[in-house]
């Protein structure tokens, strides 16, 4: 496989102050003061502020099975020299990269041995309708896990709303980045705090150092991206959330057809698809399903919580990797077709690109057509098939140019 040696540049302050400066020391003291003064309070008077005149009692706990898109971590044992023909042993499943770089499992569904689905909601905007969907969902025994924009969290009255479902209805919280940014067209530092700020925002609302498994880019984004898996890796989360089916680009018809066990479904927080898990809940829990947060569906254990005062207040800075090259074509967007389009034009085979370039960036990420046609140009003058995809062969002549 080939690869070359990454190297940041540039690297500027790593302080990020993803309140203010000011805000962050108060809005994390606030959060340690509520949750302490919280700690001896009744939490079925948070659950019934939630909306609703009654509580209930909390689902019990049920076994989670280990499916197959989250692999335990696989250790070769060392061998020792046979004294006679080695006998055939039983095969396991291979490893999940043969490459060095180790990429995070992208997990589109849970294990499918029991009904159980994960229902997902993304950005939380609109905060009444994250707490109608709630309710909804604790009403009916089930659990939801949150995938917040980090922004959204700092809003006044949401860290109320997510302690609440964090610590008494069991919910889960995870990572969608602070500003809902394109992570793909972002540099190194501004990736890393893109996924860092929201997961402090996250700890600093709930009070608590709150370790995040999963992360989710915005419209999937940049799932093989190798400094997003280095990050995230380095920060401690386990797998890239992606989804089976997205209810809000769905009819009911076809959310009530797409219900399977181990079904991971994405909504948002919008009035048409709160108007939908209201009907889409009750009726998966009279068709026998269970809502479980990703974690159990994926058979892991909940996020670890620990005392705030453990709780980075610095960005740690991106450790270096080495990249390995995967084949770009048109119609991809990537980290990888950034650098591919910056050197093509450096190298005078795509003149004038930067041009059409998100801010920060000389390129712009997209592989269309300019970009096949530099790379035909480039591969024509290299000895190589003028096909215009960027496989591993071009890559590696490619970045080998002075």
């Amino acid at each position: 496989m080939a690869r070359r040696r990454y190297r940041r540049r540039g690297r500027r302050s790593n302080r990020v102050y993803w309140i203010g400066a000011a805000g962050c020391a108060a809005v994390v003291l606030i959060a340690v003061v509520i949750a302490a003064v919280a700690g001896n309070a009744s939490r079925a008077d948070d659950v019934t502020a939630m909306g609703v005149g009654q509580t209930l009692q909390l689902p019990a706990e049920q076994p989670t099975a280990l499916p197959t898109e989250i692999p335990p971590a696989a250790t070769a044992e060392p061998t020792t020299q046979p004294t006679q023909a080695p006998t055939a042993q039983p095969t396991e499943e291979p490893a999940v990269q043969e490459a060095s770089f180790e990429y995070l499992p992208v997990v589109k569904h849970g294990s499918t041995e029991s009904k159980r689905i994960a229902i997902t909601v993304d950005d939380c905007f609109q905060m009444e309708n994250l707490k109608a969907i709630a309710m909804t969902a604790y009403n009916n025994g089930g659990k939801l896990t949150l995938f917040p924009i980090g922004q959204n969290v700092l809003r006044d009255g949401m860290s109320d709303i997510l302690k609440v479902c964090v610590f008494d209805m069991g919910f889960e919280i995870e990572n969608h980045t602070w500003s809902h940014a394109r992570i793909f067209r972002l540099s190194e530092e501004e990736m890393a705090k893109e996924i860092w700020q929201q997961s402090a925002a996250v700890s600093a609302a709930l009070g608590v150092n709150y370790q995040q498994h999963f992360f989710r880019l915005m419209g999937g984004d940049g799932e093989y991206d190798q400094r997003t898996h280095n990050y995230l890796k380095q920060l401690g989360y386990l797998a890239i959330a992606d989804w089976s089916i997205s209810g809000s680009d769905a009819t009911m018809e076809q959310i009530k057809e797409a219900l399977k066990p181990g079904a991971i479904y994405l909504f948002h927080t919008t009035d048409s698809d709160t108007a939908k898990l209201k009907e889409f809940i009750p009726y998966a829990v009279s068709q026998g399903y269970e809502l479980v947060t990703l974690n159990e569906l994926c058979g892991l254990e909940e996020n670890a919580t620990s005392d705030i005062s453990t709780l980075e207040t610095t960005m740690p800075e991106p450790q270096e990797y080495t990249v390995e090259y995967r084949e770009q074509k048109k119609g991809d967007y990537s980290w990888s077709v950034v650098c591919i389009q910056q050197k093509l034009a450096e190298l005078g085979y795509l003149d004038g690109h930067s041009k059409t370039a998100t801010q920060g960036n000389p390129a712009d990420g997209v592989y269309g057509d300019s970009t096949v046609e530099a790379i035909r140009k480039f591969q024509s003058d290299n000895g190589l098939p003028a096909t215009g995809v960027a496989d591993v062969e071009t890559q590696t002549r490619l970045f080998g140019n002075a």
